[in-house]
């Protein structure tokens, strides 16, 4: 055991230096005495050299009173016990190890002086030398080889007190791990189980975060992408059934007029026939709506900014819309136009002409014959508002926040009898939030619908 072999180490070092100094104590009694009878004699001076008690530091009174000691003293005649410990060595340490009851002393030749009888009962035996000559011998049994000693007792309640730490550190170590584990696995457990659910279509799966770390992170973060799928599915079947119901109607009245045309019902005449291309161009409209539509979803449609004067496009709009709004009877009101400085703004001509032309269209389509349409462009700091507003009928409050929505139309005033397709204002909203703008809806005061857009304009 390497604990026990280091400490039988620093024990055999104390107990030989502590062996050293009494060696040198013994040698200079001996110089001045010249015989071991004074510690024969005296068994008190024998425990103060072997046993010292004194504090470290103090000098030594045989250096001090050097003079003052004669072998009377060291023999015991002249000496008290309150003076004995002022003739130690100065600088020994209290005998923690009790090293001095294991020392014995013998003379020349091996005779006890103090201590063991038999000079081979000492496991240590060293020599002591004066001018290199033999004055007498020293033994030792070292504490180790001692059963019952303080220092095995010692060693072994430190080794029973580091088996104890090991194992309460150990049982500690895996009962912490066992929860961390635990903590850890659970979070993560719980993301698979949510993901595994997300992969078989159940996008109604979600998970409560238990921690704030980055495994909580990680959960909100799958909830957000389930709560993502979850209303592109219900998007997605939305759009299948409002597309399917859009086409059905002109689909349907198409095949009811010609199966009564066949049926003899009906007459293929130039009415007729006029009716069915309505239907025809009714499904024309649809087609084209949603085309566009999936375009801007696929990010295929495509966007080239440039400087563009929202005027000169918003002129040449109504000039080629000036015919539709002829046909419908109203009188269009855009004379500010024609005084307004240039708006320059960084857009795609195109799709301005696209978002101006859709909402002619609509104001075509839903505005009653004779009604008016009032076209405004302001600057508001760095910003254009252009106002569109047509007469009526017009839109009820709670109808006005869902008009950009795919197919959403008002049933009661602007319905499918107009051919739209409720497509429209999706579109228009996605041009104008690509040029970074806002389009708003809101009762005109003219008692149909009053568009407002907004444009960054160029500093």
């Amino acid at each position: 055991m390497n604990f026990a072999a280091e400490f039988n180490h620093f024990v055999e070092q104390e107990e030989q230096k502590h062996l050293v100094e009494v060696k040198q104590q013994l040698v200079q009694l001996y110089s001045e005495v010249g015989s071991w009878q004074p510690i024969s004699q005296n068994t008190q001076l024998w425990r103060s050299i072997v046993d010292p008690k004194k504090d470290p530091g103090e000098p030594n009174a045989i250096q001090k009173n050097n003079s003052n000691i004669t072998p009377k003293d060291y023999a015991g005649e002249n000496i008290s016990e309150q003076k004995v410990p002022s003739l130690l060595w100065p600088n020994l340490p209290p005998d923690l190890l009790q090293t001095g009851r294991r020392i014995s002393l013998y003379d020349q030749n091996k005779d006890v002086v103090v201590g063991r009888t038999n000079v081979i009962e000492n496991p240590h035996i060293e020599p002591i030398l004066l001018n290199n000559n033999v004055i007498g011998w020293i033994g030792l049994v070292p504490s180790r080889l001692v059963v019952n000693s303080s220092a095995n007792a010692f060693l072994s309640a430190q080794f029973d007190n580091y088996i104890t730490i090991t194992l309460c550190i150990i049982l500690l170590a895996f009962i912490m791990a066992i929860v961390l584990s635990r903590h850890l696995t659970k979070p993560i457990k719980q993301i698979v189980a949510a993901t595994n659910e997300l992969n078989k279509g159940n996008y109604e799966s979600r998970i409560l975060p238990f921690t704030q770390d980055e495994l909580g992170t990680l959960s909100n973060n799958v909830n957000e992408l389930a709560c993502t799928l979850e209303q592109n599915q219900q998007l997605r079947f939305q759009w299948v059934s409002d597309t399917s119901h859009e086409l059905r109607t002109p689909l349907t009245v198409l095949r009811s007029h010609l199966l009564a045309v066949q049926d003899g019902v009906f007459i293929a005449d130039a009415k007729r026939i006029s009716l069915l291309i309505n239907q025809v161009d009714n499904l024309n409209h649809i087609v084209d709506d949603l085309a566009q539509l999936a375009n801007n979803d696929t990010a295929n449609l495509t966007y080239t900014e440039v400087a563009v004067d929202v005027i000169e496009v918003l002129q040449q709009t109504i000039e080629n819309y000036t015919a539709r709004f002829q046909e419908h009877n109203l009188s269009v009101n855009s004379d500010g136009l024609n005084s307004a400085q240039p708006c320059i703004i960084n857009g795609d001509k195109d799709r301005l002409q696209q978002l101006l032309a859709n909402l002619f269209e609509n104001t075509c389509r839903y505005t009653h014959a004779g009604g008016q349409v009032n076209i405004k462009i302001n600057k508001v700091d760095t910003k254009l508002v252009l106002i569109i507003e047509d007469s009526a009928p017009g839109v009820l409050p709670k109808d006005l926040g869902q008009l950009f929505e795919r197919f959403y139309r008002v049933e009661k005033s602007r319905n499918r009898n107009y051919g739209g397709s409720g497509l429209g204002l999706s579109l228009c909203k996605k041009i104008v939030a690509a040029h970074g703008g806002d389009i708003s809806l809101q009762n005109s005061p003219l008692g149909g619908l009053e568009v407002k857009i907004t444009l960054p304009m160029l500093g």
